[in-house]
C-alpha cells in the first residue's frame, strides 16, 4: 500500500482512456479505478501524470483511490511502482515518466496520421462484399476526399478463427487489394483474438495448447459481442504461431496491416490455465504486442504499451450529442490517451460507430456529422465510416471535404509532431495545462492544443453558432476563420456557424 498527498491547487490525469471526463483528479475528488484488470472498453496504462510535476507508475496496473480531503491511495499493485517528483509541470511530469517508462524511437507510419482512415463498418456491418468495397472506394476518390487507411471491418473472412477471405463475398482478394492500392489506399482487416468451435483449425488449437483452458481444463468458451468463442491464449508460442501464419497469409495477398480489435482484458478470468501463466492484464498486453509487430496496425482496447508506435482508437461511440459516448468524451477522452502514453490515437468514427445507432429506417443528425468532423479534423487521428460524402447535402458535403482539406494544409506541421512524439512521445494532442502550466486552465476539457501551435475548439453542442474560448497569456492569437488577432489571457467569443471549426494560430 502506498500514500501520497494531493497538494492544494494539484490536477492529475491517467489511466483508463474512457474515464477522461472523470479528469482531471483534485484534492475535492471520490474516485476509484480498479486496474488490477482493465474492465474498461479501452485503454489502460497505469500511469498518472499531475500539473505539480510528479508522477505515478504502476507496472501491469494497480487500484487507485482519491478521497475527497486528498488522500490517494495505492493498492493491489500487478508489478513495479515508480513515484517521483520534482519535474516542475504537467509536461515535466509527463517526459519524466515517458523517459523512464514508456517505449520510445519510432512513431507509426505518417499515413495513419496525416490522411483519413475509412472504416467499412456503419456502411456495411458484416454485409461485406467486393462490390460494396469497391463502390465505398470509388465514392471516397469520386467526392475529391482522398485516399488514406482503408479498414474493412467485420464479416470479409469464413469465420472467427477462419481467417481466410470468404470466397462468396470476396471472389479474388488479391485482385481485390490490387485495386484499393491502385486507388492510393492501404489495406487494413479486421480481426480478434476469438476463435468458433467449428473453424478448421480448432481441434489443432485445442491440443496444441493455443486455447485458454478454465481452472478444470476445460477449453474456455468466452461470451463476447459476436457469440460465444474460445479465445487465443496469447502467452502460448503456438497461438502466436498459429495467427502470424494466418495474417502473413493475408500480407501475400495484399493486406497492408490489421485492426486488432477485442483483446479485452474482460475477457480473461484470473484462474485461467494458460501456456505462460499470465493474467487478464498480461493476455490484453500481449495481445497488443503482437499487433505492434504489424507496421499499419489498430487497437481499441489496450494494457500497457505506452509509447508503442500503434494507432489507439477510442471506444466506439453513440451518434448524439451527450452522454459519456457521445461527441462530449471526444476531447477528454483523447487528451486522457495523450496523458496515459498513448501519443497516436484516433477518435473513433465520425459521428459514432455504435452498431445500434446505424441501419435501416435510422435518422442520422447532419449537424452532428460536420461538428463530429470537424472536431476530428485537428485531432492526432481522423476516421470515417458512414458516408456522410455522398449521404448528405451539397454544403455538408463541402464541409466535409474542407476538414479533410483542412487536415492536408498542416501535413508539415503533423509531420514535425510525429517526429516529436517519436523521440519524446509527446502527445500529438494536448492539453492545455500541457502547455500552459501555472495559468488556471487545467479545467478546460472543452478546447486542446494540437502541438504547440494549434488552439482548437470546436462546437460540441446542437444548434451553436459561437463559442467561447480561454486563449492563454504570454502570446497573441489568430483566430484563422477570420483572420483575427487576440492578446492571450483572455477569454474571447468568435463565431461559428457550421461550417466552421473555431481554431487559432499562436504567433
Amino acid at each position: 500500500m502506498y500514500y501520497l498527498k494531493c497538494l492544494p491547487n494539484e490536477a492529475w490525469w491517467g489511466g483508463a482512456v474512457a474515464q477522461g471526463m472523470e479528469m482531471p483528479l483534485t484534492n475535492r475528488s471520490d474516485y476509484e479505478l480498479n486496474g488490477t484488470i482493465n474492465r474498461t472498453d479501452n485503454q489502460y496504462n497505469a500511469l498518472f501524470v499531475s500539473s505539480c510535476g510528479r508522477y505515478i507508475y504502476v507496472e501491469n496496473g494497480c487500484i487507485l483511490r482519491f478521497d475527497a480531503g486528498g488522500q490517494i491511495t495505492i493498492s493491489e499493485v500487478k508489478g513495479r511502482v515508480d513515484v517521483s517528483e520534482g519535474h516542475g509541470t504537467l509536461k515535466g511530469a509527463y517526459r519524466a515518466a515517458s523517459a523512464k517508462h514508456l517505449a520510445r524511437g519510432k512513431a507509426v507510419p505518417e499515413e495513419m496520421i496525416l490522411q483519413p482512415q475509412y472504416s467499412t463498418w456503419v456502411e456495411m456491418l458484416r454485409d461485406v462484399s467486393a462490390e460494396k468495397l469497391c463502390r465505398y472506394a470509388d465514392s471516397i476518390i469520386e467526392s475529391g476526399m482522398g485516399p488514406g487507411i482503408l479498414i474493412v471491418d467485420d464479416g470479409w473472412m469464413r469465420d472467427y478463427g477462419d481467417w481466410r477471405c470468404d470466397e462468396r463475398k470476396i471472389p479474388d482478394p488479391k485482385g481485390l487489394s490490387d485495386r484499393f492500392h491502385a486507388l492510393g489506399f492501404k489495406l487494413v482487416l479486421w480481426v480478434c483474438p476469438f476463435v468458433n468451435a467449428g473453424v478448421p483449425d480448432f481441434d489443432a488449437l485445442a491440443k496444441s495448447g493455443a486455447l485458454v483452458r478454465e481452472r478444470t481444463g476445460k477449453i474456455a468458451m468466452r461470451r463476447w459481442w459476436n457469440g460465444e468463442s474460445a479465445v487465443l491464449d496469447m502467452s502460448s508460442p503456438a497461438a502466436v504461431s498459429w495467427l502470424r501464419g494466418q495474417l502473413d497469409r493475408l500480407r501475400e495477398l495484399g493486406a497492408d496491416g490489421f485492426k486488432f480489435d477485442a483483446g479485452d482484458a474482460s475477457y480473461y478470468d484470473s484462474d485461467d490455465v494458460t501456456y505462460g501463466g499470465v493474467k487478464p492484464n498480461e493476455q490484453s498486453k500481449l495481445w497488443a504486442e503482437f499487433a505492434a509487430e504489424y507496421e499499419y496496425s489498430e487497437l481499441r482496447a489496450c494494457v500497457g504499451l505506452g509509447g508503442y508506435p500503434v494507432m489507439q482508437r477510442l471506444a466506439d461511440k453513440n451518434s448524439c450529442w451527450n452522454g459519456k459516448k457521445g461527441i462530449l468524451s471526444l476531447i477528454p477522452n483523447m487528451l486522457q490517451a495523450g496523458l496515459s502514453g498513448y501519443p497516436y490515437c484516433c477518435p473513433d468514427m465520425v459521428g459514432g460507430g455504435q452498431e445500434a445507432d446505424f441501419g435501416e429506417g435510422k435518422q442520422h443528425d447532419d449537424e452532428l456529422m460536420v461538428r463530429s468532423c470537424q472536431c476530428a479534423a485537428l485531432m492526432s487521428g481522423m476516421q470515417f465510416s458512414y458516408a456522410i460524402w455522398n449521404r448528405s447535402s451539397e454544403n455538408v458535403r463541402t464541409i466535409v471535404r474542407d476538414c479533410v482539406c483542412l487536415r492536408g494544409k498542416y501535413k508539415e506541421y503533423l509531420r514535425t509532431l510525429l517526429a516529436e512524439a517519436a523521440s519524446r512521445n509527446d502527445p500529438l494532442m494536448r492539453h492545455m495545462e500541457y502547455e500552459f502550466p501555472a495559468q488556471g486552465l487545467s479545467e478546460i476539457s472543452d478546447q486542446f492544443m494540437l502541438g504547440d501551435k494549434l488552439l482548437v475548439a470546436p462546437v460540441l453542442y446542437k444548434g451553436m453558432r459561437e463559442r467561447s474560448v480561454v486563449l492563454p497569456s504570454g502570446c497573441s492569437w489568430k483566430y484563422v476563420p477570420d483572420g483575427k488577432v487576440y492578446e492571450g489571457g483572455q477569454t474571447v467569443r468568435v463565431g461559428a456557424p457550421l461550417e466552421v471549426l473555431p481554431y487559432f494560430e499562436r504567433i
